[in-house]
């Protein structure tokens, strides 16, 4: 009878577990909110909002577009790739650059209709910046340190309300900054330039004056990303591919295998997944997407159906909150939405390119979740068919305990 009694609840958790498991849909995991930052050449800009329902299609958020209170500027040689629009999910604030300006807008997030409210005093003017294109920013994980490279890096304390307080050492680089990233810990900031990546020094004082760590990479990089943890960079470049690093503290070691995909130029700009499962690489000066798996290692898999084409050069690349959709904006004032696969496949998505609402300009695009919290993302098939087997394992241990 004992038997009989404790094989269906083994059957029911290894149901249980395979549901778990089930595969994502070819839509939103969860409806999140999408922002564009227009920066249209030498007129007034706008920060474009979307939400994101589970079909994966996108309505305008009310209000939409937003007035930032400063002006875009086209993008220069080897600005391409800057972060011009970055949000605080611990504390539900956006900013966004204004090129033309040389100033920054802060926004509070209303986490349940996706709504923005201009922060009193933005848009933020920086000390000795002026009309600058490429203004790029990354934001610490607790939202309370703004980073930003104009003329020069600077940091910023970000407050209670959302303002923003210059702070610490200020820094000057020979060539255009790209991308800039910040890890969880907030002790380190990798800035991207032509000719290489700065792993520099920040702290709870901003930015230190000791002197970088400089990787000098081989090839002209554009734009950098860091998985969720800190523990691996990945750097675009013009025609080197996509280098790999792991990281510990200022040290990055190159992967083994990288620089990965280096016959495929132009794989430039990066998006990468808030889990770490995929990454993905665009062009700004051809119509170019390409997606790959990453390993725990750091190492990438191109994805089967890779590189793609669209129907319009990328400016920029962001993924939802759950790594199911990639957005890509265009210089045509459009949003462009692909569904995404495990093995870093893309497919793009029916009712799209949508209009932003915003005037044409090299546009930048992010990412925010709704009021309720991500979800973890499925567990891979081999997780679930060990964590069965272990289940039948335990269950039939425990039955030859009790048979005695």
């Amino acid at each position: 009878m004992r038997l009989r009694s404790i094989a269906p609840k083994l059957l029911v958790i290894g149901a249980a577990t395979s549901a778990i498991a089930a595969p994502r849909a070819a839509h939103a995991g969860q409806p999140a909110f999408v922002y564009v930052n227009a920066n249209p050449n030498n007129a007034s800009n706008f920060v474009s909002g979307f939400r994101v329902g589970l079909s994966g299609q996108s309505t305008p958020i009310a209000g939409s577009p937003f007035p930032t209170g400063g002006a875009g500027l086209a993008a220069a040689p080897a600005a391409e790739f800057a972060h011009r629009i970055e949000v605080s999910r611990a504390r539900n604030l956006l900013f966004a650059a204004n090129d033309g300006a040389g100033t920054i807008s802060a926004f509070t997030v209303n986490p349940t209709t996706g709504q923005l409210a201009a922060v009193a005093g933005s848009p933020f003017a920086v000390p000795g910046w002026g009309s600058f294109s490429g203004i790029s920013l990354a934001v610490s994980s607790d939202g309370r340190f703004l980073y930003a490279s104009g003329q020069t890096l600077v940091s910023f304390f970000v407050d209670s309300t959302g303002s923003l307080f210059p702070l610490g050492s200020q820094w000057q680089f020979p060539q255009r900054v790209g991308g800039v990233a910040v890890p969880p810990d907030n002790l380190h900031l990798f800035v991207s330039t032509s000719s290489g990546v700065y792993i520099m020094n920040t702290g709870e004082g901003g930015l230190t004056s000791e002197p970088p760590n400089i990787l000098s990479i081989g090839s002209t990089a554009t734009d950098l990303r860091l998985d969720p943890t800190g523990s691996h960079l990945w750097v675009g470049t013009k025609n080197g591919g996509i280098l790999s690093y792991s990281v510990a503290g200022s040290t990055a070691t190159v992967v083994p295998g990288a620089p990965f995909f280096s016959g495929v130029t132009e794989l430039s700009g990066l998006s990468a997944d808030f889990y770490g499962r995929f990454l993905f690489a665009y062009s700004a000066v051809v119509p170019r997407l390409f997606g790959a798996h990453s390993n725990a290692d750091g190492t990438l898999v191109a994805a089967p159906n890779t590189p793609l084409t669209p129907l319009y050069v990328p400016t920029a690349g962001a993924l939802i909150p759950d790594g199911s959709l990639l957005f890509v904006t265009n210089a045509q004032a459009q949003l462009d939405a692909w569904t995404t696969q495990e093995d870093g496949s893309l497919f793009h998505d029916d009712g799209y390119p949508v209009a932003t609402g915003a005037p044409r300009g090299f546009a930048s695009v992010a990412t925010f979740p709704e009021k309720s919290p991500t979800p973890a993302p499925a567990s891979p098939y081999w997780l679930t068919l060990a964590l069965a087997s272990a289940l039948s394992l335990v269950g039939a241990a425990r039955l030859r305990l009790r048979a005695r």
